[in-house]
């Protein structure tokens, strides 16, 4: 009786276990001036609009109510500062990725070219931000020097094989971009991107890892 007991407990535990897989939130930066005025430049870029500044509040309050293992982030400006107010609040820090800073904006794809990993100089924080990121190791100190869109697309490939490595049944919350997040979803779920509607600002999507390695897209844009 005991024995069946037992075998009947770890077959139950063992299913959880299959059952974990990884569980990811993307999250796009919250609009900036560029993304509000079609103007592109540095300042554009990295000065949220006024609406960004409510999104980045009401994104804030919806990341407070869930809980996350790690939160992941681009090392722009944008992405940096759309997750600070988050990262100070609940009092926990972010690691720095720049396998999923913005990449892939490209017309021209290539389809089925191979892309490669190239990087070139080293990234600074923003001082008054720093303080809640830290860079995952000594390896990612740096800027990706996509030349094209198959570069991004292998830059997207290292996200996503360094995310099964190291965070297996684990919950993620990733910052990331209009581009980079598509592609990004598109690499999980096994389809084209195109097929996928695009990221808006300051909203999640949220895939979960199924028992056999896929992923499902449970919602996107809430």
């Amino acid at each position: 009786m005991f024995c069946r007991a037992a075998c009947f407990l770890m077959l139950v535990l063992y299913a959880g276990f299959a059952e974990a897989g990884l569980d990811i939130y993307i999250v796009r930066h919250a609009q900036t001036l560029s993304n509000a005025t079609g103007v592109k430049d540095k300042r554009s870029d990295s000065t949220f609009s006024e609406e960004g500044a409510v999104q980045i509040e009401r994104l804030t309050g919806e990341l407070l109510r869930l809980n996350f293992d790690a939160v992941l982030v681009s090392p722009t400006e944008r992405t940096l500062r759309t997750v600070f107010p988050y990262l100070k609040k609940s009092d926990r820090n972010a690691i720095v990725w720049p396998e999923i800073t913005e990449c892939c904006w490209q017309e021209a794809r290539m389809e089925g070219e191979a892309g490669q990993l190239l990087t070139s100089g080293a990234l600074q924080l923003p001082s008054d931000i720093e303080s809640q990121f830290s860079f995952r190791d000594e390896s990612s100190v740096f800027k990706y020097a996509n030349r094209n869109y198959a570069d991004g697309v292998a830059q997207i490939r290292q996200a996503v094989s360094l995310l099964k490595a190291n965070y297996s049944g684990k919950t993620v919350l990733i910052v990331t971009h209009h581009h980079a997040g598509g592609v990004l979803m598109s690499q999980l779920l096994g389809v084209a991107r195109d097929s996928l509607p695009g990221l808006e600002n300051a909203r999640l999507a949220h895939l979960r890892e199924l028992p056999d390695g896929r992923f499902k897209l449970l919602t996107i844009n809430e």
